[in-house]
Order: structure tokens, then C-alpha cells, then sequence
């Protein structure tokens, strides 16, 4: 059965961003029937002067044998406020499955942009998903 789903939204808030090393995780939160997380890396992944930012599915190990999600996903900065300073990706109808759970930008954003453009207060980034499932099959789940 194919069904379009509600896009759902997720805003994950990093204090001390620039303080953090390594990969960091944000709760998970639930689209189109799948749970998701946002991977972040402050420091960059392959490219190390840049923010890298990424949608996962959260527990794919968990999921049935031959599950797949097709997602249209952006992700955005935003202020303390929730306004959206800076779109940094936009992708559409990208295919989640075993092979491939997560997806996203090594590149989203240089880190001296980042710094100097005012895109966090008190040392915080706002990171906001949008994410909109427009393809899955209920059966196998």
C-alpha cells in the first residue's frame, strides 16, 4: 500500500556546539511510520572545516527484511525564536532502505560562516528536519 504522509517537522538544539567533538545524535522522532534521528558533525565528516549534518533511521537493524522509505527531507538553522536563517538542503524523494538508512550533506555549511554570520546565540545551533514520507508499503513492517 503507498500512502503520502504528513510532513513532519523536528527542531534538535546543541548547546555548546562548538565546544563538541565527534558524531552527536538528536532524540528520535517518528515520520511516515519509521522512527528518524539527525546526525551532526560539528567538526565536519570527510571535510573537516565544515558542519555535516545527516537524516538517519533510527534502529534500521530492527526493521523487517526489504523495508524501504522514500522521503523528501530539508534541513534549516534557525534562531532562538524558530525562525529559519539558513535553508542548507533540500532533497527529494531520496530512497531509505538496509543498504543506505541515512542521507544527508558532508558539506551543509563552512564553520567560519557558521561563526561569523550570526547563526547561533551563546554558543547554540537550532538544527530544524522537515521530513515528508511520500512512499512506503505498509506490508513487511
Amino acid at each position: 500500500m503507498e500512502e503520502d504522509q504528513e510532513q513532519t517537522s523536528f527542531t534538535f538544539e546543541i548547546d555548546n556546539f562548538f565546544d563538541k567533538e565527534g558524531f552527536i545524535t538528536s532524540p528520535t522522532f517518528s515520520s511516515g511510520g519509521c522512527e528518524w534521528y539527525v546526525g551532526v558533525y560539528p567538526k565536519g565528516k570527510y571535510i573537516d572545516d565544515h558542519l555535516s549534518l545527516f537524516l538517519q533511521v533510527a534502529n534500521p537493524k530492527s526493521l523487517r527484511l526489504g523495508w524501504k522509505r522514500r522521503a523528501n527531507y530539508s534541513f534549516f538553522l534557525v534562531n532562538q525564536s524558530g525562525k529559519e536563517l539558513f535553508k542548507i538542503i533540500e532533497l527529494s524523494g531520496q530512497l531509505f532502505c538496509a543498504q543506505f538508512s541515512g542521507w544527508g550533506s558532508p558539506k551543509a555549511l563552512h564553520l567560519k560562516k557558521l561563526q561569523e554570520e550570526g547563526f547561533m546565540e551563546k554558543n547554540k545551533l537550532i538544527v530544524k528536519v522537515e521530513v515528508k514520507v511520500v512512499h512506503y508499503k505498509k506490508k513487511g513492517f
